[in-house]
């Protein structure tokens, strides 16, 4: 089993800074840059071996005359050069671009980038948000790739999204509600879902959906196989893009309002527009979708 584990830095990362120097000597600043280490240790009673991987750094010192903000990323890209480190970045990642604005730093990747899920993602933004962020001009980041927002963590990054005061580092627990059809009607299942550091909770508990009931008396929400393609906010506005998969069988508007039911319970009054492969649902099962679905809540 890989379990994610992320070192507290946030003391180490505030007081570390500057190298030493005497009286008159021409400064030389180092900044502590995050890589990844991991470590194999026996976990469990089956004797069997886990993968913990941590994030931890070693200083480095800027050229003279470089922008620290540049010299960092292009750092962080290039990899660690102690031993027992390792960089988080899949090979071929680059940097295409960079802009800073009010504090934020909008960080555009190459394709490479995007091909990261699940734990190893959360430590390649984890490398990026607590090395940059060391800066005093810096407080948080945003990260594309390849000129678009990422699909599933389109949101802007600070330290505090990675540094847990206790639990699991890196991971929370979350209660929630999934709702499939049952006959004619909607069936309420509770689920406990595990949620990495900057995991958005409202894509989770689609995926779940997706993923089936796993009460016999509920059925499936949507046909096996669906996939979602991206989850887009705007305010009280979600559009929710599916596979093609989704279409096969009958048009049972059920579907429709399980997707809408569940992102209920975590988006209040939210309405849901639907596309699948990227190009809207006007219609279906009857139902008309141009302004979106939602949970209608009767008066107090």
């Amino acid at each position: 089993m890989k379990r994610l584990m992320i070192l507290m830095l946030a003391l180490a990362l505030l007081c570390a800074g500057c190298g030493e120097r005497g009286h008159g000597e021409v400064e030389t600043e180092e900044y502590p840059v995050c890589f990844v280490t991991r470590e194999e240790t026996a976990e469990g009673g089956d004797g069997g071996i886990a993968s913990k991987s941590v994030v931890d750094w070693e200083y480095h010192a800027l050229p003279p005359g470089q922008r620290a903000l540049d010299g960092l990323i292009r750092t962080l890209l290039a990899g660690p050069e102690g031993e027992g480190l390792a960089s988080p970045f899949p090979r071929g990642t680059s940097l295409r671009g960079w802009r800073q604005e009010n504090g934020v730093v909008t960080l555009d990747l190459s394709e490479a980038y995007g091909g990261l899920s699940g734990v190893e993602l959360t430590l390649a933004d984890a490398c990026i948000v607590l090395t940059l962020c060391r800066l005093e001009d810096v407080e948080a980041v945003y990260l594309t790739v390849d000129g678009r927002p990422r699909p599933f963590r389109d949101q802007v990054l600070t330290p505090a999204d990675f540094l847990l005061e206790e639990g699991e580092p890196g991971e929370r627990e979350v209660e929630a509600a999934l709702w499939f059809p049952a006959g004619e009607e909607l069936g309420r299942e509770e689920r406990t879902l595990r949620l990495a550091a900057g995991d958005r909770i409202e894509v989770a508990l689609l995926q779940e959906l997706l993923s089936g009931p796993e009460s016999g008396e509920l059925d499936r929400a949507c046909p096996e196989g669906t996939v979602l393609r991206s989850l887009s906010l705007d305010g009280d506005r979600a559009v929710v893009n599916l596979s093609a998969r989704f279409l096969e069988g009958e048009e049972a508007p059920l579907r429709l309002w399980a997707v809408v039911q569940t992102l209920e319970g975590v988006i209040p009054g939210v309405r849901v527009q639907f596309q699948v492969e990227g190009l809207a649902l006007e219609e279906y099962g009857g139902v008309k979708l141009g302004q979106g679905l939602k949970v209608e809540r009767e008066e107090q």
